[in-house]
């Protein structure tokens, strides 16, 4: 498993800050997915840095070494803006957690939330691009929703 994960981060050229979130979450996966370690615990991380520090970047490098092992299904990406997912090609997090505004809250049906965590059973790793712009209902309801 090391050669993919190594060749990977050598040909996508990571620098050492995006390297130690790239392997943190590969780390994780390996332990996850490869491993199958029913003692690890979940990852919850954040990535945070402004436009152009490459988040985005080490994102897609992990799609790339999790794509290569297979393991691409068990993964989503979303994002709060069309933009931002276009980007990573994911979809946005209403359209993805089937969540629906009105008069300016969001509201998960019964009916979608069944569907829905059907739908992510098998979801391992939810990647959130641009997570600052999300609010803190958003976050809410996004956490209710899983």
């Amino acid at each position: 498993p090391v050669s993919i994960i190594d060749a990977v981060e050598h040909k996508r050229g990571l620098n050492a800050r995006q390297r130690i979130a790239y392997r943190i979450i590969i780390d994780h996966f390996i332990q996850r997915f490869i491993i199958r370690n029913p003692e690890a615990l979940p990852l919850r991380m954040l990535m945070t840095g402004p436009g152009g520090t490459g988040k985005t970047y080490v994102v897609n490098s992990v799609k790339q070494v999790m794509k290569a092992y297979g393991s691409d299904h068990a993964m989503r990406y979303l994002a709060p803006t069309g933009s931002a997912a276009a980007l990573i090609d994911g979809m946005t997090i209403h359209k993805g957690l089937g969540l629906k505004i009105e008069n300016f809250s969001v509201l998960v049906s019964i009916q979608n939330l069944t569907k829905l965590r059907n739908e992510w059973k098998h979801v391992d790793i939810l990647f959130i691009d641009e997570a600052s712009l999300l609010s803190a209902e958003l976050l809410c309801e996004i956490d209710y929703a899983l």
